[in-house]
């Protein structure tokens, strides 16, 4: 539609790949630096991500970067995709499920297949924000 560009987006299998390949792709997480306990693996620490671009920068390495965040609802991933693509990167893509969606699928089929780097119980506190009916008042 007209003359936008489209953000290019992957799923799990590209993070599962991704997560295996640490020197052939940037794992690069949205979360808050004191949310950085419970990380998809080979993710890059909020507190090294300054010094890791800055080296791709330097190597003119155009590497791949995947960026997730928090869950689907997770803003920061566009705001970290257009700072990168200032940057001068462009093999950027964005994975929408997020730390929660990979958290579901490491709770259904294990922690082999959807490594993280810490184990969470608490899976629900990377959810979404819930929209709908916030603040409604029920009069039954």
């Amino acid at each position: 539609m007209g003359n936008s560009q489209s953000i290019p987006k992957i799923n799990f299998e590209d993070v599962q790949m991704a997560s295996k390949h640490p020197e052939l792709y940037l794992l690069i997480n949205t979360l808050a630096i004191y949310e950085q306990d419970c990380l998809i693996i080979n993710s890059i620490h909020a507190s090294q991500e300054e010094v890791v671009i800055n080296k791709h920068l330097k190597l003119k390495n155009n590497v791949p970067i995947i960026i997730y965040g928090k869950n689907s609802n997770d803003d920061a991933l566009y705001r970290k995709y257009q700072q990168l693509l200032q940057l001068g990167f462009s093999n950027v893509y964005l994975y929408l499920g997020g730390l929660f969606e990979w958290l579901l699928l490491q709770d259904i089929y294990g922690a082999i297949d959807f490594p993280t780097t810490s184990q969470q119980l608490d899976i629900l506190k990377y959810k979404p924000n819930q929209r709908l009916h916030v603040g409604l008042i029920d009069y039954k």
